[in-house]
């Protein structure tokens, strides 16, 4: 792939927004068609055997919401490789590769997986029982823009309507120019807890509440780019050609990383009293909050390779916060296959 090919796949932001609403939607409406279409049964119907007595194993589906905020700052070094000087009021750039430039966002993706638990006998008659619990997620996500000026793509001349007096055109002036850093989640997240679920009963019903501490693996691209023009005449025209009149400055890199952290979540599950064969089938709310660990902050650094140009670089710095969120809810089947409780 040629650096223009790679500049243009950099620049293509793919509005999905529509497509994942779409998604999550259809995944809630076929939840709840699973949950409607199961009959229900009650506690006599169910049998003697009190599930809290045995060892219950479950699968279920999981959508959500995960975020966090994120810092991104872009500099550069001066322009050392040809360039013409700075005339009258041609409208230029400055003597920077890139201007310095930076913001904070908040980053969010949705999220759509599989939730995989086992859950013990209570440890005393009527008492906890304790968890284990796997979440695996496939983000749903766009590119959030960090630090950005423009929107960097292919750098060409501007248009010039028919008639136009002829001008020297400056740098900036030229269309594609710009520099940003963008963020996007990758998958697959995983989420994996350890707690303990406290039964509660209310005339047939039956609630679990179940705090937890999670271990969290969040993978994430970090991407940089400059495209920045340098004029390299005085040339007066309307048929001008951009590479005659001027050097491309196309600087990018992008980097994998993952990050690991340790948080507090809490669950609550509503036993719902439906059946698919040997399993009960449950609907479950979750908040999780996780610290992540390590050296959070992902620093690139790119160069110019024209030899002409020496030492022309672009600084890239993404800081990550510490602490990131996840809610999510979802339709969980527990095979509990002789009684429901």
């Amino acid at each position: 792939m040629n650096k223009t090919d790679r500049i243009l796949r950099a620049a293509m932001r793919v509005d999905s927004s529509r497509r994942d609403r779409s998604l999550l939607l259809g995944l809630a409406l076929l939840l709840c068609g699973l949950v409607a279409s199961a009959p229900r049964i009650s506690r006599a119907e169910a049998g003697q055997v009190d599930e809290r007595e045995r060892w219950v194993l479950s699968a279920g589906l999981e959508m959500g919401i995960f975020g966090h905020t994120g810092k991104g700052n872009i500099s550069g070094t001066p322009i050392t490789g040809p360039r013409a000087p700075a005339a009258g009021l041609i409208p230029d750039l400055g003597p920077m590769v890139t201007s310095s430039d930076r913001s904070r966002e908040e980053i969010l993706s949705a999220l759509v997986g599989g939730t995989f638990e086992v859950m013990t006998p209570a440890l005393i008659r009527s008492g906890p029982r304790l968890f284990l619990d796997v979440n695996v997620s496939v983000p749903m996500t766009r590119e959030v823009g960090l630090a950005r000026d423009s929107e960097p793509t292919i750098m060409r001349l501007p248009d010039t309507p028919s008639g136009s007096i002829p001008v020297t055109i400056g740098e900036q002036a030229i269309e594609g120019r710009g520099h940003k850093i963008t963020v996007q989640h990758q998958g697959p997240q995983v989420h994996a807890g350890l707690g303990a679920a406290f039964t509660v009963d209310w005339s047939e019903e039956r609630i679990r509440i179940k705090p937890s501490i999670v271990y969290s693996r969040v993978p994430l691209d970090v991407y940089g780019i400059v495209l920045r023009p340098a004029r390299l005449s005085q040339d007066i025209g309307t048929d001008l050609v951009f590479e005659d009149d001027f050097r491309s400055i196309e600087l990018l890199n992008k980097v994998h990383t993952t990050f690991h952290g340790l948080g507090p979540a809490l669950e609550l599950e509503y036993d719902t009293g439906n059946r698919f064969g040997p399993f009960d089938i449950a609907l479950f709310i979750k908040g999780h909050a996780s610290y992540l660990f390590g050296d959070l902050e992902t620093r690139m650094v790119e160069t110019n390779s024209d030899p002409t140009a020496p030492n022309e670089s672009a600084i890239f710095i993404y800081k990550q916060d510490r602490w990131v969120f996840r809610a999510s809810t979802g339709l969980r089947f527990r095979w509990v296959p002789k009684s429901r409780r």
